[in-house]
Protein backbone atom coordinates (compact mmCIF):
# COMPACT_ATOMS: atom_id res chain seq x y z
CA UNK A 1 0.00 0.00 0.00
CA UNK A 2 1.44 3.24 -0.51
CA UNK A 3 0.58 6.85 0.21
CA UNK A 4 1.61 9.49 -2.53
CA UNK A 5 4.05 7.45 -3.60
CA UNK A 6 5.74 5.84 -0.58
CA UNK A 7 5.57 2.88 0.92
CA UNK A 8 3.70 2.87 4.12
CA UNK A 9 5.57 1.58 7.35
CA UNK A 10 3.83 -1.24 9.49
CA UNK A 11 2.69 -0.21 12.73
CA UNK A 12 5.88 -0.67 15.01
CA UNK A 13 7.88 1.17 12.72
CA UNK A 14 5.18 4.12 12.68
CA UNK A 15 5.16 4.02 16.70
CA UNK A 16 8.97 4.28 16.88
CA UNK A 17 8.75 7.38 14.34
CA UNK A 18 5.95 9.02 16.64
CA UNK A 19 8.65 8.73 19.45
CA UNK A 20 11.15 9.96 18.23
CA UNK A 21 9.24 13.21 16.52
CA UNK A 22 8.80 13.68 20.82
CA UNK A 23 12.42 13.60 21.06
CA UNK A 24 14.71 16.66 21.00
CA UNK A 25 17.76 16.44 20.03
CA UNK A 26 19.37 16.27 23.48
CA UNK A 27 16.97 13.44 24.48
CA UNK A 28 18.73 11.46 21.10
CA UNK A 29 22.38 12.33 22.47
CA UNK A 30 21.72 11.13 25.80
CA UNK A 31 20.01 7.57 24.43
CA UNK A 32 22.81 7.31 21.98
CA UNK A 33 25.59 7.45 24.60
CA UNK A 34 23.56 5.78 27.65
CA UNK A 35 21.56 3.09 26.21
CA UNK A 36 24.08 1.66 23.57
CA UNK A 37 27.05 0.48 26.12
CA UNK A 38 24.56 -0.59 28.61
CA UNK A 39 23.27 -2.75 25.93
CA UNK A 40 26.68 -3.72 24.93
CA UNK A 41 27.64 -4.92 28.30
CA UNK A 42 25.16 -7.49 28.64
CA UNK A 43 28.06 -10.31 27.42
CA UNK A 44 30.65 -8.83 30.35
CA UNK A 45 27.31 -8.62 32.59
CA UNK A 46 26.89 -12.58 31.98
CA UNK A 47 30.76 -13.05 32.32
CA UNK A 48 30.33 -11.98 35.92
CA UNK A 49 26.89 -13.77 36.94
CA UNK A 50 28.47 -17.08 36.09
CA UNK A 51 26.31 -18.03 33.23
CA UNK A 52 26.86 -20.76 31.07
CA UNK A 53 29.09 -19.97 27.57
CA UNK A 54 25.99 -20.84 25.71
CA UNK A 55 24.32 -17.91 27.19
CA UNK A 56 27.41 -16.10 27.77
CA UNK A 57 27.66 -15.80 23.83
CA UNK A 58 23.53 -15.35 23.21
CA UNK A 59 23.96 -12.37 25.59
CA UNK A 60 26.96 -10.57 23.76
CA UNK A 61 25.39 -11.32 20.43
CA UNK A 62 22.02 -9.74 21.76
CA UNK A 63 23.84 -7.20 23.59
CA UNK A 64 26.49 -6.20 20.67
CA UNK A 65 23.63 -6.04 17.89
CA UNK A 66 21.02 -4.16 19.58
CA UNK A 67 23.41 -1.56 20.49
CA UNK A 68 24.92 -0.97 17.27
CA UNK A 69 21.65 -0.41 16.14
CA UNK A 70 20.83 1.96 18.64
CA UNK A 71 24.09 3.64 18.32
CA UNK A 72 23.91 3.90 14.20
CA UNK A 73 20.42 5.29 14.54
CA UNK A 74 21.57 7.80 16.81
CA UNK A 75 24.22 9.04 14.78
CA UNK A 76 22.17 8.84 11.70
CA UNK A 77 19.47 11.30 13.76
CA UNK A 78 22.20 13.64 14.68
CA UNK A 79 23.73 13.86 10.96
CA UNK A 80 22.21 17.33 10.30
CA UNK A 81 23.04 18.79 12.71
CA UNK A 82 26.72 20.97 12.27
CA UNK A 83 29.99 19.17 11.80
CA UNK A 84 32.75 21.25 12.11
CA UNK A 85 35.77 20.32 14.58
CA UNK A 86 34.44 22.10 18.47
CA UNK A 87 36.11 22.04 21.57
CA UNK A 88 35.74 20.07 24.72
CA UNK A 89 34.85 21.82 27.85
CA UNK A 90 35.31 19.71 31.22
CA UNK A 91 34.22 22.96 33.14
CA UNK A 92 32.66 26.14 32.27
CA UNK A 93 36.39 27.79 31.93
CA UNK A 94 38.76 24.53 31.87
CA UNK A 95 38.89 23.00 27.95
CA UNK A 96 40.66 20.05 26.64
CA UNK A 97 43.63 21.13 23.94
CA UNK A 98 41.33 18.69 21.68
CA UNK A 99 38.91 19.30 19.25
CA UNK A 100 36.01 16.96 18.06
CA UNK A 101 33.25 17.09 15.90
CA UNK A 102 29.57 15.82 17.23
CA UNK A 103 30.13 12.23 16.04
CA UNK A 104 33.57 11.69 17.55
CA UNK A 105 32.18 13.37 20.66
CA UNK A 106 29.61 11.03 21.25
CA UNK A 107 31.93 8.29 20.32
CA UNK A 108 33.97 10.07 23.05
CA UNK A 109 30.78 9.81 25.48
CA UNK A 110 29.78 6.36 24.72
CA UNK A 111 33.34 4.56 25.41
CA UNK A 112 33.75 6.82 29.03
CA UNK A 113 30.08 5.07 29.94
CA UNK A 114 31.14 1.92 29.27
CA UNK A 115 34.29 2.43 30.50
CA UNK A 116 32.19 3.54 33.40
CA UNK A 117 29.93 0.32 33.73
CA UNK A 118 32.82 -1.91 33.23
CA UNK A 119 34.67 -0.69 36.36
CA UNK A 120 30.95 -1.03 37.97
CA UNK A 121 30.58 -4.59 36.78
CA UNK A 122 34.62 -4.79 37.72
CA UNK A 123 33.57 -3.77 41.18
CA UNK A 124 30.60 -6.43 41.23
CA UNK A 125 33.68 -8.81 41.01
CA UNK A 126 35.77 -7.14 43.48
CA UNK A 127 32.85 -7.31 46.00
CA UNK A 128 32.55 -11.11 45.82
CA UNK A 129 35.95 -12.34 46.05
CA UNK A 130 35.49 -10.97 49.38
CA UNK A 131 38.43 -9.68 52.22
CA UNK A 132 39.39 -6.50 52.97
CA UNK A 133 41.54 -5.90 49.53
CA UNK A 134 38.28 -7.36 47.84
CA UNK A 135 36.01 -4.43 49.74
CA UNK A 136 38.61 -1.84 49.53
CA UNK A 137 39.14 -2.58 45.74
CA UNK A 138 35.56 -2.63 44.82
CA UNK A 139 34.51 0.20 46.31
CA UNK A 140 37.09 2.14 44.48
CA UNK A 141 36.52 0.37 41.40
CA UNK A 142 32.91 1.76 42.23
CA UNK A 143 34.07 5.06 42.66
CA UNK A 144 35.23 5.34 39.44
CA UNK A 145 32.79 3.97 37.77
CA UNK A 146 29.90 6.00 38.70
CA UNK A 147 32.43 9.17 38.49
CA UNK A 148 32.64 8.38 34.30
CA UNK A 149 28.89 6.64 34.23
CA UNK A 150 27.65 10.69 34.95
CA UNK A 151 30.50 12.36 33.26
CA UNK A 152 28.94 12.31 29.66
CA UNK A 153 26.00 14.07 31.09
CA UNK A 154 28.31 16.96 32.52
CA UNK A 155 30.39 16.93 29.14
CA UNK A 156 27.24 16.62 27.11
CA UNK A 157 25.12 19.62 28.80
CA UNK A 158 28.69 21.40 28.57
CA UNK A 159 28.73 20.96 25.18
CA UNK A 160 25.14 21.80 24.17
CA UNK A 161 25.57 25.10 25.58
CA UNK A 162 28.46 26.31 23.82
CA UNK A 163 28.11 25.01 20.65
CA UNK A 164 24.85 23.91 20.17
CA UNK A 165 22.13 25.67 22.71
CA UNK A 166 19.13 25.00 20.18
CA UNK A 167 19.55 21.08 20.76
CA UNK A 168 17.50 21.09 23.79
CA UNK A 169 14.69 22.59 22.07
CA UNK A 170 14.21 21.22 18.70
CA UNK A 171 14.26 17.52 17.43
CA UNK A 172 15.16 15.81 14.07
CA UNK A 173 12.97 16.78 11.05
CA UNK A 174 10.89 13.90 9.88
CA UNK A 175 13.06 13.52 6.76
CA UNK A 176 15.67 12.57 8.63
CA UNK A 177 13.24 10.50 10.62
CA UNK A 178 12.58 8.89 8.33
CA UNK A 179 16.08 8.19 6.65
CA UNK A 180 17.31 7.15 10.34
CA UNK A 181 14.64 4.38 10.81
CA UNK A 182 13.21 3.21 7.53
CA UNK A 183 11.89 0.32 8.99
CA UNK A 184 11.98 -3.36 9.47
CA UNK A 185 11.01 -4.12 5.49
CA UNK A 186 14.29 -2.29 4.44
CA UNK A 187 16.33 -5.41 6.09
CA UNK A 188 14.41 -7.90 3.79
CA UNK A 189 14.57 -6.36 0.35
Amino acid sequence: MEYNGTPRPDAFTQSCRDLLRTCTYEDIVACTCYTAPMLFMLGPAAVVAGHPVVSLVLHSLLGFSLSWMLHRMGHRLLVRLPQEPRTIFVSRSLRLPAKLTLGQFLWLLEIVVAVGMFSGILAKRYFLAGGTAGLLGGLVLLAIGLALFFLPARLGRLWMERHYPVMTLVGPTEDVINKSFPGFGSFFK
